[in-house]
């Protein structure tokens, strides 16, 4: 036997045991924190392992169901549990996710969601568990949010590459609004509120198709040139922007895209073009985003 064919064989040999390189790699790393000082402290002591079990859950989980060759996206939560005790509690929590930008070592934030509504039971040390046939209180909104942040990354490097993401979490959110006391998934939301069904909707709409290849040209035909050419990601970026205002203008009401966008990607925009005396530029950014106006107008005067 040569050294090749041993080699080659030993490779063989841990497969069986370990399986292919890359078929367990998951796709997430996550960082949770926990608020608790809103509860009594004996309930607080119920919630110990809570930041952890979930860390672990989100991490170990296989979302996709396929391998993963890429950067693994960041995701992070941050919860404030709000109410309740004897098992049963209210929390509002914050969730977002970052990518990788090409040729640096940089993170572009994708997504950045207050969500006020999450209401679920939990015992000391309870593990997170997945069933995706049936709504889970303590797991569905986290496995919403899994779902959403791997579609927005693939939304990134290819165009409508997160077409199967959010199906699943169109079909966790219809499977969530069939129980009658699963608060958080209402079809309507107070106007200018956040809708984790309004977002999931407008992301699996065709209306909605020019949000979502803006999300791809930002970032594959703009972000992502910046460490070779950083004239042309500006120029790229900036073309963009004036594709993203039409798309905007077309639209007959409010969107929860735009709004997940602007409050997720407003410092970075500003970062962008800050000292830049683009006056047209300046203008589509307050198009688009007039909540951050403020925002935009300190970056031009720098």
């Amino acid at each position: 036997m040569t050294q090749r064919t041993a080699v080659l064989i030993g490779f063989f040999l841990a497969t069986l045991v370990w399986g292919w390189p890359q078929a367990t790699a998951q796709e997430i790393e996550s960082s949770v924190s926990i608020n608790v000082d809103q509860i009594p402290s004996a309930d607080q002591e119920e919630l110990s392992g809570f930041a952890d079990e979930m860390k672990r859950y989100i991490d170990e989980m296989k979302w996709t169901g396929e391998d993963w060759s890429g950067e693994k996206v960041a995701m992070n939560v941050s919860v404030v549990v709000t109410g309740g005790g004897n098992g049963y509690y209210t929390a509002k929590f914050l969730v977002g996710s970052q990518r990788k930008v090409e040729g640096s070592g940089n993170l572009t934030p994708m997504m950045k969601v207050l969500d006020e509504y999450w209401e679920f039971r939990y015992s000391r040390n309870q593990p997170f568990q997945h069933d995706p046939t049936s709504y889970d209180y303590l797991s569905g909104p986290i496995d919403f949010y899994a779902y959403v942040a791997l579609g927005l990354e693939l939304d990134s490097r290819t165009l409508y590459g997160g077409n199967a993401m959010y199906e699943r979490a169109s079909e966790l959110a219809q499977r969530a609004q069939l129980r009658s006391d699963s608060k958080g998934w209402t079809t309507q939301a107070v106007t200018g509120s956040y809708s984790r069904v309004g977002f999931i909707r407008e992301l699996t709409n065709a209306r909605f198709a020019p949000l979502r290849a803006y999300i791809f040209n930002y970032h594959k035909n703009g972000l992502d040139l910046l460490a070779s050419n950083r004239a042309a990601g500006i120029d790229s970026i900036n073309n963009h922007l004036t594709s993203l205002v039409f798309a905007i203008d077309k639209l007959v009401e409010s969107s929860t895209i735009v709004r997940v966008l602007n409050d997720t990607k407003y410092r970075e925009y500003a970062e962008l073009f800050a000292g830049s005396h683009d006056a047209m530029v300046w203008r589509k950014l307050m198009f688009i985003d007039p909540i951050h106006q403020a925002i935009y107008e300190e970056a031009k005067n720098k």
